[in-house]
């Protein structure tokens, strides 16, 4: 569209006539017709005045122009305030959006380099077994070696029993645990307390480590297209 154009249908907009216009801007309107049929450009008075008649900003006019017409109005003032505004707001959305696709890359290749060597979760599980619950005052290798803790006074028979009771008293429970807790450590009981031992250790690639470097993948992938997307648009501006 060009400026005679848009100037034309803001006039019918209005329901007004040329002369109404004209009276209204402060023009002659043998100069409203010229500018109506782009056989004239405005001045910057007129310009302004044009703005104030029907309450509009620059961009309201000139963004709708065909591009000849955009760059003859540039030697207007506020035309050319109104690019530079768009240019600097254009450049500073690029500095952002380069500089948040930048963060992502950089913080995504951080984070999968963490997941990988589990720096915030343990890659290590640790099996510990205990036999059964220890009583106060009892020896915590109890059931390990009953027939140590059998009585002085005890006979052999009354050994047997004994040792049979411990043995009758085993209720064995494993523990999975991700922080080591020593070759053994006791727990306190309803009843007593039991003794848990190391039984075995094992690597693993924790779940939530997986979850950390699918994400920074994630990140780091849209934070190259971020990049290149910004290049790609860039060629358009």
């Amino acid at each position: 569209m060009k400026f005679g154009e848009k100037l034309r249908e803001l006039r019918n907009e209005k329901g007004m006539t040329q002369p109404e216009m004209a009276e209204a801007i402060g023009i002659e309107q043998s100069y409203l017709s010229k500018l109506e049929n782009d056989k004239s450009l405005p001045s910057r008075d007129t310009f302004v005045r044009i703005l104030e008649v029907f309450e509009l900003g620059v961009a309201d006019i000139v963004d709708e122009l065909d591009p000849t017409s955009k760059n003859q109005l540039r030697q207007l003032s506020e035309v050319a305030d109104h690019y530079q505004q768009q240019k600097l707001l254009i450049i500073g959305n690029r500095k952002r959006w380069l500089l948040g696709s930048a963060v992502l890359v950089a913080l995504g290749a951080g984070f999968i380099y963490a997941g990988s060597v589990n720096l915030f979760f343990s890659n290590m599980i640790y099996q510990y077994f205990s036999p059964g619950v220890v009583l106060e005052g009892e020896s915590k290798e109890i059931f390990e070696h009953p027939e140590r803790s059998i009585p002085s006074t005890a006979g052999t028979k009354e050994g047997a029993m004994f040792v049979d009771s411990i043995k009758a008293r085993l209720n064995e429970q494993y523990m999975v645990v991700s922080d080591f807790r020593g070759d053994i450590y006791s727990q306190k009981v309803a009843g007593g307390s039991r003794s848990y031992y190391l039984t075995r250790t094992s690597k693993i690639v924790p779940w939530q480590s997986k979850l950390v470097i699918f994400i920074s993948i994630v990140m780091v992938t849209l934070g190259i297209i971020g990049l290149l997307l910004e290049q790609k648009l860039s060629r358009y501006h």
